[in-house]
């Protein structure tokens, strides 16, 4: 692990292999290492000639965790982002974002066009873009003394997984009471990125990922058959279409 400081927020992140750099981003609750090392993104993106860089959103993991929602505004997330890559000198780089992280990734394409090649945003869909869409949770699963008093079942695996991580869930509840809107389908016409959006059939939090990248430019949607949002990046059809993308086969 190396840490690098942004405005007094203390980034922990990993650097690891050689070739073209592609930068990692993890979903919401989650770390660098669980999301990306354990599910053996790193190795399978060595092999591909790749310089693999991942970091901890502040809040998660080992990075410095605030109970401020105003420190989680998306600015100040992807200001972590564009510091981490000035530090490192990056000025080119694939992207790969899940959940949190790939409507996070999907902003910085936006915002940094001409700096990304590919773009993976994996874990959304077309729930994206319906501005009707209820809230992820409709109880506060940060509060709760236990998961056991965490009635929705999918609030409850949050929850759990949480717990299981030892995440600051004072931090994770100020992340989630951040307002960060999503780009509407007019913005997207703006991503220059190659895209691929890909999703899990089962997964209702991401909805269908063809009817968000429709909304983007020559992007390519894939459905997973079988998988659901918690599993998808270990699901070897997932790693299968993510690295056919990157390497030009899909």
């Amino acid at each position: 692990m190396t840490v690098f400081s942004n405005n007094g927020i203390d980034i922990a992140y990993d650097d690891v292999g050689s070739g073209d750099p592609i930068l990692l981003l993890h979903g919401f609750a989650s770390t660098r290492t669980d999301n990306w090392s354990r599910t053996g993104w790193y190795g399978t993106l060595e092999k591909t000639g790749r310089r693999v860089i991942a970091m901890d959103w502040r809040g998660h993991g080992e990075s410095t965790a605030s109970h401020s929602s105003d420190d989680y505004a998306a600015d100040l997330l992807l200001g972590d982002v564009r510091a981490l890559l000035d530090h490192l000198n990056i000025d080119k780089l694939d992207l790969f974002g899940f959940s949190m992280g790939a409507g996070l990734a999907l902003r910085l394409a936006l915002e940094e066009g001409k700096r990304i090649d590919h773009l993976v945003l994996a874990g959304i869909g077309g729930n994206m873009l319906d501005p009707n869409r209820s809230p992820r949770f409709t109880e506060n699963i940060f509060d709760a003394a236990s998961a056991d008093e965490i009635s929705d079942p999918m609030a409850k695996g949050f929850r759990l997984y949480a717990d299981q991580l030892g995440q600051d869930l004072k931090a994770l509840a100020a992340c989630a009471g951040a307002n960060r809107t999503s780009p509407s389908a007019d913005d997207l016409f703006a991503v220059r990125a190659k895209t691929l959006v890909v999703a899990g059939q089962r997964d209702d939090l991401a909805g269908d990922p063809v009817t968000l990248a429709e909304a983007i430019p020559g992007a390519k949607g894939e459905l997973i058959p079988g998988a659901d949002h918690m599993y998808l990046l270990t699901n070897g059809a997932f790693k299968g279409t993510v690295i056919d993308f990157l390497t030009g086969w899909l």
